[in-house]
């Protein structure tokens, strides 16, 4: 079989690239306008606030998620290992090129003709010739020697340097403490307050995700892309992680920034065929922090992550403390419904049949998909305890809405960031039979399906077993459910 086909035309009324939204000061009385706007996902950057008001807007967006009876999904965005600038007089410095400094780590002031970094174990691990990003990348160094056990520098891009800004070190295997102390004790509060997913932050390798996941083990874990290593170790944590993130802020200080849009591409296009779900992020409609409206450019950016198969794409500041940030959700909604009803978009290649999940479930979500596709039907209606099944079904991109029933609240909410999925809290009823007529009937109570309408049930026997998914059925709805 070809490893990859056109996808099936998207029928009309289906939304199915999700949008993930940043909570903060500017939005956290806002949830519910969000929500209506299309959030399906609520982000809590962990970078900023206190566990007290992460706790807050936890619990708003929960009550407000259920008033309105529908799924949210909560990602909560660990810090990291965040290297940064030490201090200046007077708390900046501007560095011309040519300029030679020396580069130390401390705690104190700089001093005249040096630069601090507030970390250490750096200079045994940098070599002549790497550079040295500071400010996120604004002023770049090159190393010319070690000096003891500090390193001498030349200033090869000037420009103006603050205290506590960031350093990267993008050709230099850095060890990074990941997770670190603080990330611990917000994965203890994630685990308290039943948050989905966790977004970890400067991922470098696989080994550092199974430490994560003996943390964590009830959330899927979103690994944030922002390490030339990480680039390097791709496939590694793509079989480890449950979703990845494409997060170009960071990315984009380590690499030129011209090759930012095609590494998006290859990574959006690799997670497709590792069957994990993706977030396409940062500065998505940057300046909509201060417009009404977004810029033509910004537009394209975003409908080429969409183009580009994201399962979900985010915004960042535009939210958290920007003047319009239901607009920005909205807009962002509109523009890849847009793009979702084009014909580029059903022409994208879809990943088919993943030889290394060589299992029932699998072939089942695959033959259901194609079916739908056949005879274009609207709905994919899937019975799942773990939602496995719901993502191998999106991975294929069907025409189809996937309607995902489940008995577990955090299922359901796991299930928001996966493209063209709608989560639904279901009752597990003692049979199939039962099942299959409950869901046709809510179905139809919803507004998601008339009578006489043909679907594809896919579903697992006995019920209510994880990963037993063994049955496809075709059926119409209202029509009598006899399997044997």
């Amino acid at each position: 079989m070809n490893p990859s086909t056109p996808s099936a035309p998207v029928l009309p009324g289906v939304d199915h690239t999700k949008i993930v939204a940043t909570i903060g000061p500017a939005s956290e009385h806002r949830i519910g306008e969000l929500i209506e706007a299309g959030l399906n996902v609520a982000r809590i950057n962990f970078s900023h606030g206190s566990l007290e008001q992460h706790r807050e807007r936890i619990l708003r967006i929960r009550a407000e998620a259920h008033a309105r009876m529908t799924a949210v999904g909560i990602l909560a965005d660990l810090q990291g290992p965040k290297m940064r600038l030490g201090r200046f007089e007077g708390g900046r410095r501007t560095l011309s090129e040519g300029e030679e400094l020396v580069v130390r780590s401390g705690g104190d002031v700089a001093g005249p003709g040096e630069v601090l970094f507030d970390f250490g174990g750096f200079s045994d691990r940098v070599e002549p010739g790497h550079r040295l990003l500071l400010a996120d990348g604004q002023v770049e160094l090159e190393v010319l020697a070690h000096e003891g056990g500090a390193l001498r520098a030349v200033v090869t891009r000037g420009g103006e340097v603050a205290d506590r800004k960031g350093v990267h070190l993008p050709d230099s295997d850095i060890v990074y403490e990941v997770p670190t102390e603080e990330d611990r004790r917000h994965i203890e509060f994630c685990n308290e307050l039943g948050v989905e997913f966790l977004g970890l932050s400067f991922v470098g390798r696989a080994s550092e995700l199974h430490e994560i996941r003996a943390l964590a083990p009830n959330a899927l874990l979103v690994a944030k892309i922002e390490r030339r290593l990480a680039l390097d170790n791709l496939d590694e944590i793509l079989e480890v992680a449950d979703g990845i993130m494409v997060a170009r802020g960071d990315l984009g200080v380590e690499l030129d920034l011209e090759q930012v849009p095609m590494r998006q591409k290859d990574m959006l296009s690799r997670a497709l065929r590792a069957g994990r779900f993706t977030i396409t992020a940062t500065e998505m409609l940057e300046s909509m922090i201060e417009s009404s409206r977004p810029t033509r450019a910004e537009v394209a950016d975003v409908a080429n992550a969409v183009l580009d198969g994201s399962d979900a794409i985010m915004l960042s500041a535009e939210t958290a403390v920007g003047e319009h940030p239901v607009d920005a959700v909205r807009t962002m909604r509109s523009i890849a419904r847009a793009v979702e009803e084009s014909e580029r978009y059903h022409e994208l290649p879809r990943t088919f049949w993943r030889a290394s999940e060589p299992d029932a479930a699998n072939a089942v979500a695959m033959a259901a998909v194609r079916v739908a596709d056949a005879l274009e039907l609207s709905k994919i209606v899937v019975f799942t305890e773990t939602g496995r099944t719901a993502r191998l079904l999106t991975r294929y991109r069907p025409g189809a809405e996937i309607i995902a029933l489940s008995p577990k609240s955090s299922t359901v909410n796991q299930m928001t960031l996966l493209a063209g999925c709608r989560p639904i809290l279901f009752r597990r009823e003692p049979s199939l039979e039962d099942m299959l007529y409950m869901a046709s009937e809510m179905l139809v109570v919803r507004g998601l399906a008339d009578y006489g309408e043909m679907v594809v049930f896919v579903a697992g026997v006995p019920p209510g077993v994880a990963r037993s998914t063994n049955v496809l059925k075709l059926s119409k709805i209202g029509e009598e459910v006899r399997l044997h």
